[in-house]
């Protein structure tokens, strides 16, 4: 849902929020110029609007590894589309759930404890999931950039000076 009525200084406060969370209602409004009350009442309003949806801490998962991050692509038919997402929405594991451009696809992305628990876990899904059409899981091995998790991109690599005239 997009709000198109927040006023410069709400959006000031978001941007403050977006690059620090934990920021106290004082220290934001020392930068924004109100009062604490003031910073509390629009960051209510602004939680109320949907334009605030929570806080949390962003942990890197090259850091500190959680599991195996890992993206579904899976197509349905029609008619079992929305039973496929309520489905997949009840495991822990999957973050993240998408319909993405194509023919009935959903996206998902998520941790699994072990490369086996994953494993077992889309056999699982691929089994009792009906209507699908395709399917395929994937581990992610790399992290390159990930600007909501505050991973940069960073070259693994220095080309050669000859190597450059071909990227």
């Amino acid at each position: 849902m997009y709000i198109e009525d927040i006023e410069e200084v709400d959006k000031a406060i978001l941007r403050l929020l977006k690059e620090n969370a934990r920021l106290s209602y004082s220290e934001i409004g020392e930068k924004v110029g109100l009062s604490r009350v003031s910073v509390k009442n629009r960051m209510t309003a602004l939680e109320q609007k949907g334009v605030i949806e929570g806080y949390a801490a962003i942990i890197n998962p090259v850091a500190a590894p959680d599991g195996i991050r890992f993206f579904m692509d899976i197509e349905t038919t029609p008619e079992r589309f929305s039973e496929t997402v309520d489905k997949l929405a009840l495991f822990k594991a999957n973050r993240q759930i998408y319909a993405v451009t194509g023919e009935c696809r959903i996206m998902v992305t998520g941790y699994a404890d072990t490369s086996a628990k994953l494993r077992a876990m889309s056999k699982q899904f691929y089994a009792n999931l009906k209507g699908i059409r395709k399917f395929s899981i994937h581990e992610v091995v790399a992290t390159y950039k990930d600007a909501d998790g505050g991973v940069e991109y960073v070259r693994e690599f220095q080309p050669d000076e000859g190597d450059s005239e071909q990227l």
